[in-house]
């Protein structure tokens, strides 16, 4: 059952702008007293409490332990604190910083401290990261800013409530009932202790006596212990702990799983990527036309120059432009979306990973490019579609869903060709009563055993498709066709 758990915090920045000042004042105010003293040692990561609600910090020497965890596929992290000083401003270990922060995708609040000092100047570092292209809220942009003293206390509290308010926007939530997956944070090997693994639970729960395994690696949990060196029976889903009892010392970013269970298979990189492609394939426009006559599209860019070449650029007969301005994708530039059933075509910049979750949940559909001529290209097919939904098409082969059947998890279309042939990667409409519900990927075909790469008029063969959920039926129709060029 999904539950909310506690955001994952790793604290970044250049060296002596008071990164360590700042865990180190966490763990001695915010850590509970009762909790055996507060930290009586270091296991790589802690909580916190603020306002009654926990926080986990990873207290790892940052941008190794993070640049490694993040190569190795291990995206634990949930937020960033980028700590700089505000007398010394943007350095070489601060840009750095910035490229794991982009290259994650992973939400930002920005740190200046030092304030107290003298020659200290919020707004001349606020400037340079502007200029480092992470662009901050009083300037336009979507990064959260906050002045503190690392070493007084000054500002921690509201750094507190921005991470809290963030975690919220990021309804971070995991099953502690699945299987466990525990990500190694850091790990050593004691001459008393043995092998020793210091983890962030993500799924599942962690409990004693269980048997694990990690790259080859088994063991059975000995011991389990938390940052105040407490003994613990469980550890749960954004949780750390140390672990004894692995034969052996597993890699930082490595996955601790349950030995001898069995773990959904997981997605193919590259059917990920292509589920992540800017594609208008995934968007019901009869949906977002509802009664109207016209898309209504919002677009934000990145310069005035391509701001008006897009728009130029637009159909007045098929889209509605609700907006159109220059700057960073924002909260409100959603709030609008939703409120008028809009696309929103982004040019130019990096979509925040916040954006795009807040986009998911309010079902606002959000296309990014980089490209000139292929924006222009796809708005153009999307106001042909509008004026003639199959311009430019050719048919190449039409088959009849004759049979659904199951086969190693999976739901397959037993299909007959009745005109034409199909290719496996030809492009497809899935139809039903003469109006096409879907566009489907064909992943294999086969007749028989045998896999194969056509099939003709009255052949027939077994379709699998790319999207496991498409709903198809018997009698439902596959047209295969090609654009004209």
């Amino acid at each position: 059952m999904l539950k909310t758990r506690p955001p994952i915090i790793t604290v970044l920045g250049h060296v002596d702008h008071g990164k360590t000042t700042l865990l180190d004042y966490l763990r001695k105010t915010k850590v509970q007293a009762s909790e055996a003293g507060g930290i009586t040692q270091h296991i790589g990561a802690y909580q916190i409490k603020y306002e009654d609600k926990p926080i986990t910090f990873i207290d790892t020497p940052g941008h190794a332990a993070f640049n490694e965890m993040r190569q190795r596929g291990a995206q634990i992290t949930d937020i960033v604190i980028l700590v700089i000083s505000a007398k010394d401003g943007v350095q070489p270990q601060t840009v750095e910083s910035i490229k794991y922060i982009k290259e994650a995708d992973v939400p930002c609040i920005v740190a200046i401290n030092k304030i107290d000092l003298a020659g200290a100047d919020p707004t001349a570092v606020k400037t340079q990261l502007t200029e480092n292209e992470m662009v901050v809220q009083e300037y336009g942009g979507d990064v959260d800013t906050v002045e503190i003293s690392a070493l007084k206390g000054k500002g921690i509290d509201e750094l507190l409530e921005n991470v809290l308010t963030l975690a919220e926007l990021l309804e971070l939530k995991a099953d502690d009932e699945v299987p466990l997956k525990a990500v190694v944070i850091e790990s050593t090997k004691d001459q008393h202790k043995g092998p020793i693994a210091r983890v962030i639970v993500q799924e599942g729960t962690l409990r004693l006596k269980q048997e694990l395994i990690v790259d080859g690696i088994k063991g059975r949990v000995k011991s389990l212990v938390n940052e105040s060196g407490q003994q613990l029976q469980t550890v749960q889903p954004g949780e750390p702990a140390e672990i004894l009892g692995l034969n052996d010392v597993p890699e930082v970013g490595s996955i601790i799983k349950e030995a001898n269970v069995e773990y959904p298979k997981e997605k193919e990189l590259d059917e990920k990527q292509e589920s992540e492609k800017s594609s208008w394939d995934d968007i019901d426009v009869d949906l977002l036309l509802g009664d109207k006559e016209k898309l209504n599209l919002i677009v934000k860019a990145d310069v005035k120059g391509t701001l008006e070449a897009i728009t130029q650029a637009l159909d007045e007969e098929t889209i509605e432009l609700v907006d159109a301005s220059v700057g960073l994708l924002t909260e409100g530039d959603l709030e609008m979306a939703q409120a008028t059933n809009s696309v929103i075509v982004v040019f130019g910049q990096k979509i925040p990973a916040k954006l795009k979750k807040m986009a998911k949940l309010m079902q606002v559909p959000v296309k990014q490019y980089d490209v000139i001529y292929h924006l222009l290209e796809d708005l153009e097919e999307q106001m042909l579609k509008l004026m003639d939904p199959h311009y430019g098409e050719v048919e190449l082969g039409r088959a009849e869903i004759l049979q659904v059947f199951d086969f190693d998890g999976r739901k397959i279309a037993g299909i007959r060709i009745i005109t034409g042939e199909i290719n496996r990667h030809d492009k497809l409409y899935l139809k039903r009563d003469d109006k096409i519900i879907a566009r489907p990927a064909i992943t294999s075909m086969k007749h028989g055993k045998d896999s194969i790469e056509i099939v003709k008029a009255k052949g027939e063969a077994g379709l699998a498709f790319k999207n496991k959920s498409l709903d198809f039926k018997k009698g439902d129709i596959i047209v295969a066709y090609k654009k004209e060029v």
